[in-house]
């Protein structure tokens, strides 16, 4: 049965399901999101090799940078999501894994800066 009212089809009783699609906004947003997200991880990487046991501490502090660079792009879109339709969840959903992202990456630079025994 098509969306629309023909003649030849019964009325309905209910009217059709109509599912929000998001708008070009939104979509740039969780673009944004993205973005931050695989500078948090992956930009990281390319100054220094996280196989390495230690690592120069200006190329630790540049890595690092990247991931609050990132972490701090994945929050601003998160916030600005959030000022769209007030939902706590964006909100988690920004805050969340830039705490995780930002912990890993002092974790990270801490390991490298003072190694500690290992194979």
């Amino acid at each position: 049965m098509s969306g629309s009212n023909a003649p030849n089809e019964p009325a309905r009783a209910q009217a059709a399901i109509r599912w929000p699609h998001p708008g070009r906004q939104l979509l740039g947003l969780i673009g944004a999101w993205v973005i931050g997200l695989v500078a948090a991880i992956a930009l990281p990487s390319l100054f220094v090799s996280p196989g390495t046991r230690t690592a120069p501490a200006g190329r630790l502090w540049l890595a690092f940078s990247t991931t609050l660079l990132g972490a701090a792009v994945m929050l601003l879109a998160s916030f600005a999501m959030w000022r769209r339709n007030r939902d706590s969840s964006v909100l988690t959903l920004g805050i969340v894994p830039a705490v995780a992202v930002v912990s890993g990456g002092i974790i990270l630079v801490v390991t490298k800066l003072y190694p500690v025994g290992g194979l």
